[in-house]
């Protein structure tokens, strides 16, 4: 079998700023608990309920007993993540991704805010994080003023069902939070700009997290073999890979579409590159692959 490699970085489809929440509908995904506090509504009203992003969380909890819990505003001072160093940027960031080839996680840091309880520090003690295989929240949140507020635990299982990518001000396909982590001006970038001149637009770098200022750091396929000559046949794939996306492997007979799925929703690895073994078809013919990268609990 003559197979070839071929890279896509798609596009991501953005969300709006105020989104509705993504916390699953589920009534045994969407509630947090507190000891002095009772449950915790994750999802609130819905249309302002707590919101998942790739750098911060926004939108409100809200309790029976104490109102709402502000998780961030969604636009925090520095256009990427809240410095939780004032009462008008504050807020619970999503940071520290990690994998390790068993464990996909998102540590959440920062602050929320509920009138009638004060801060709820979402801090290292607690270890406050999101399964990014299963959208679980996991560990504890802790008020000064009412305790500990627990997001996985017996009958307690609060999940997201996706991580948006956040605010896009400019609409040019890259959401504010990437962009300002670069270059501190929307305008340097676009989705026809190639910063590092490195053959791949912006656009394409953020859909595959690599920087737009490295030309040396991008998407790419490094091994590529098959291990299987007769039917079914099998090919082993191992390409860059970044803590903060998932990958499709698709394959075809030409270069132009329509592309087929060959193996969906495959987590990092630990280090820079992932491998996957996967059938590659009932015909040798089949011998174009490609690797899409896209948010974690993208469909």
């Amino acid at each position: 079998m003559h197979a070839r490699a071929f890279l896509l970085a798609p596009l991501l489809l953005l969300a709006p700023l105020h989104a509705a929440t993504t916390i699953a509908p589920a009534l045994a995904s969407s509630h947090a608990y507190g000891a002095n506090l009772g449950w915790i509504n994750c999802r609130g009203d819905v249309t302002s309920g707590a919101v998942t992003g790739e750098f911060i969380c926004s939108g409100f909890l809200y309790s029976a007993n104490v109102g709402w819990i502000n998780m961030g505003s969604g636009t925090p001072a520095n256009g990427i993540r809240y410095q939780n160093n004032s009462a008008t940027d504050f807020g619970v960031n999503t940071q520290d991704y990690t994998s390790n080839g068993t464990t996909w996680e998102a540590k959440l840091r920062g602050f929320a805010y509920g009138a009638n309880i004060g801060w709820v520090n979402f801090e290292a003690t607690g270890n406050p994080r999101i399964n990014l295989i299963t959208g679980q929240l996991l560990g504890f949140a802790y008020s000064a003023n009412a305790g500990w507020i627990v997001l996985d635990g017996t009958g307690v299982n609060v999940a997201t069902t996706a991580i948006l990518p956040g605010a896009d001000t400019d609409a040019d396909g890259i959401p504010d939070g990437w962009e300002k982590s670069f270059t501190p001006l929307l305008t340097t970038m676009t989705d026809g700009t190639d910063t590092d001149k490195d053959g791949l637009s912006d656009l394409s770098e953020y859909a595959a997290d690599t920087s737009p200022l490295n030309p040396a750091e991008r998407l790419t396929i490094t091994a590529l073999f098959p291990t299987r000559s007769v039917a079914p046949f099998l090919t082993d794939l191992t390409w860059t890979s970044r803590p903060t996306r998932r990958y499709d492997i698709q394959s075809n007979t030409t270069l132009t579409a329509p592309w087929l799925p060959a193996s969906i929703n495959i987590a990092p690895s630990g280090g820079v590159t992932t491998f996957q073994s996967f059938p590659s078809g009932s015909s040798p013919a089949r011998s174009f692959f490609r690797v899409a990268a896209k948010l974690p609990l993208a469909p």
